[in-house]
C-alpha cells in the first residue's frame, strides 16, 4: 500500500481528480484541523465549524474533476471562507439581527460590508479594459504568477505587471474613502 503522506499537494490533487479516495483522505487529514480552527474562530460554534469543514471537503470531492487548483492551501482557505459566509448568511436568515449575540452581530456586519465591497470591486473591475481585467483575474482570483499569465496571454511579464498596477491603482483610488471609514469606525 502506498504511503500518501510523502506526496506533494499537487500530486494528491491530480490523484484525487482521477478518483483516488486515498489521496482525498490524505488531503482531508492534512487540512481539516486548519480549516476547522479558521471556521470556529469566526463562528464560535463547534457544530457550525464542523459543518463548514464538511461542506468544504464535500465540495472539493464533488468538483475534483472540474477545478483547476494551483495552490491547495489557498483553494481550501478560500472555499472555507465562503462556506463560513454562507453559514453566517443561513444563521442571519434564521435569527433576527437583534437576537444575535454581539460578537455574531459584528461578524454579520462584516459579512454585509464584505458583500458590498465585493460588489463594488466587481463593478470597478468591469470598467477596466478587457486585457487588464483578465490579467487581474488571473493574478488575484486564479493565483497565477506573472510568468504564467504572460505565457497564457502571450504578452511580456512587464505588460502583466503594468496591467496589475493599473487595476490596483484604480481600486485604491475608488476605495480610499471606504477604507478610511472602516478604520475610523
Amino acid at each position: 500500500m502506498t504511503d500518501y503522506t510523502f506526496y506533494a499537494d499537487g500530486e494528491l490533487v491530480q490523484l484525487m481528480a482521477a478518483d483516488d479516495h486515498t489521496a482525498f483522505t490524505e488531503i482531508y487529514n492534512r487540512y481539516w484541523k486548519r480549516l476547522y480552527v479558521l471556521a470556529y474562530d469566526r463562528l464560535r460554534s463547534r457544530e457550525l465549524a464542523e459543518d463548514v469543514v464538511q461542506d468544504v471537503f464535500t465540495g472539493l470531492w464533488q468538483r475534483r474533476n472540474q477545478s483547476v487548483i494551483h495552490s491547495l492551501p489557498a483553494y481550501l482557505a478560500t472555499a472555507n471562507r465562503y462556506a463560513v459566509f454562507a453559514q453566517l448568511s443561513k444563521t442571519a436568515r434564521v435569527t433576527t439581527v437583534e437576537a444575535l449575540p454581539e460578537s455574531l452581530q459584528a461578524v454579520t456586519d462584516e459579512t454585509a460590508q464584505l458583500h458590498f465591497l465585493q460588489r463594488s470591486m466587481e463593478q470597478q473591475l468591469k470598467q477596466l479594459p478587457e486585457k487588464c481585467r483578465l490579467v487581474f483575474n488571473y493574478s488575484r482570483n486564479e493565483g497565477l504568477s506573472n510568468r504564467e499569465i504572460a505565457a497564457e496571454l502571450q504578452i511580456s511579464e512587464k505588460a502583466v505587471e503594468k496591467h496589475i498596477t493599473k487595476a490596483l491603482q484604480r481600486l485604491r483610488v475608488q476605495f480610499r474613502n471606504y477604507f478610511h471609514a472602516i478604520f475610523l469606525y
